[in-house]
């Protein structure tokens, strides 16, 4: 939760809803139950402190049986990851996540493929210079 709390926040997000399957994680987030064990207070304070950077934020427990958009979420990552192109790495940190020092990253090394010219278009507002390569754009 806290990985995702600081992707939402880095995108300038305002409100946001957070779905969760642990009921007894989301009731602890809310503050209807303490924290006992003294390893994951660090995770809980660093995650509450994360959502009240949010103008608004909602914690909502979704049953497992009843989380199929989460399911669906976690078979993408899973497809996409086993999918890409030589010359991507991922980088998976095993430092604890409530430390300011992690970071998950995904380190890109000169592949070209067919989302190439989009993803240059968007951030850089570059065109092909092939005429027909550009117009599909």
């Amino acid at each position: 939760m806290i990985v995702e709390l600081r992707l939402v926040k880095s995108l300038d997000v305002e409100e946001v809803l957070v779905k969760g399957d642990s009921k007894l994680v989301i009731d602890q987030i809310r503050g209807v139950c303490g924290v006992k064990r003294e390893v994951l207070k660090k995770y809980h304070a660093k995650a509450v402190s994360i959502a009240q950077g949010f103008r608004r934020v909602v914690f909502e427990h979704i049953p497992r049986e009843e989380n199929e958009e989460a399911d669906r979420l976690s078979r993408l990552v899973t497809t996409y990851f086993s999918d890409l192109p030589r010359g991507v790495y991922v980088k998976i940190c095993d430092s604890p996540a409530y430390e300011e020092g992690y970071i998950l990253s995904i380190f890109e090394a000169d592949v070209d493929d067919w989302k190439t010219p989009i993803v240059r278009f968007l951030t850089e507002g570059i065109l092909p210079l092939d005429k027909y390569e550009a117009k599909k754009i």
